[in-house]
Order: C-alpha cells, then sequence, then structure tokens
C-alpha cells in the first residue's frame, strides 16, 4: 500500500503523467502523501523567483514552476492540503480499527468453520478410518498393528 501511494503521490511521476483510469482518479485523491507534498512545495515555492533558461526573459515564479511544470493547484493555500493529509490518515486510522474488530469478531466463527471442514475430509481420507477387526481383514495390516505394551518388547524383534 505505501509503494502504491508514493507512486502516485508525485514522488516518481508528476500528476498529470498519471494514466487516468486507475492511477489518477482513485488513488491520487485518496493519498495522504499527494497532500502533504502539495503542502511542502508550496511552502518552499511560493513566493520565490527563478533565473530564467535563456538571458533576457523575465524570472520565472514560483507559483508558475507549481502549475505549468508540476501540476499543482495553487488555489488553496498550503494549510488546506495539510488539513486534507491529516484528515485522511485519522479516516484511514478509523478503517484499520473497524477491520480489526471485524476481525477480532470474525476470527472464531471462521475458525471453528475451518476446523470442521478440516475435520469432516480427514475423516473421509482412508489413513484415518477405523480398521475392521482382525477376522474381517483380508490380510494382515501393518498400518493397523496390535498395539504391545514396551515392557513385552524385548530385543531387536520387537513387533512394534
Amino acid at each position: 500500500l505505501q509503494g502504491l501511494m508514493m507512486a502516485t503521490a508525485g514522488f516518481f511521476r508528476h500528476y498529470l503523467d498519471l494514466p487516468k483510469i486507475f492511477w489518477r482518479y482513485p488513488l491520487y485523491y485518496v493519498n495522504y502523501m499527494t497532500y502533504a507534498l502539495q503542502a511542502a512545495l508550496k511552502n518552499e515555492m511560493l513566493g520565490l523567483e527563478f533565473e530564467p533558461l535563456q538571458p533576457g526573459q523575465p524570472k520565472i515564479s514560483g507559483e508558475k514552476v507549481l502549475t505549468n511544470l508540476l501540476g499543482f493547484p495553487v488555489t488553496h493555500s498550503k494549510w488546506w492540503d495539510l488539513a486534507a493529509a491529516g484528515v485522511i490518515l485519522v479516516v484511514y486510522r478509523v478503517m484499520f480499527f473497524f477491520v480489526l474488530k471485524f476481525k477480532e469478531r470474525a476470527m472464531p466463527i471462521y475458525r471453528t468453520y475451518y476446523t470442521k471442514t478440516t475435520l469432516h475430509q480427514l475423516k473421509k481420507r482412508p489413513s484415518f478410518r477405523r480398521a475392521p477387526p482382525p477376522q474381517q481383514q483380508p490380510f494382515p495390516s501393518k498400518r493397523h498393528q496390535v498395539v504391545h505394551s514396551l515392557a513385552s518388547q524385548e530385543g531387536l524383534n520387537s513387533p512394534l
């Protein structure tokens, strides 16, 4: 999740370069890192003037760099971006709390179901079936031998 958040926040690719279908619309707008990065860049870039690329041209303002080069809106202040990042983080924490509470209540039900299905499958397996009595066995099986006590076992010729 953190990798997806970093990939869509604007650290690696600019907002305008993200594909619209999955990356820009759902992930870019619910990403708290996007708003934190916008606030940090607004804090650093607004009010600055940069030297032009070619001498004799007018200086480039930090606002133009943010809007034209990086694609960040400057219609609202950095404090709105920080507030949005904080609200998104609180919402994520609350959602995670409810997921944990749901898991806490659902796990005993899931474990009971899983145990019942596993025991049912184990009963179907031939190795867990009860062995028929010795007089009904067509041939002696090494799997279902008569258990002898340890005191009756002598030497290397022990039945077990």
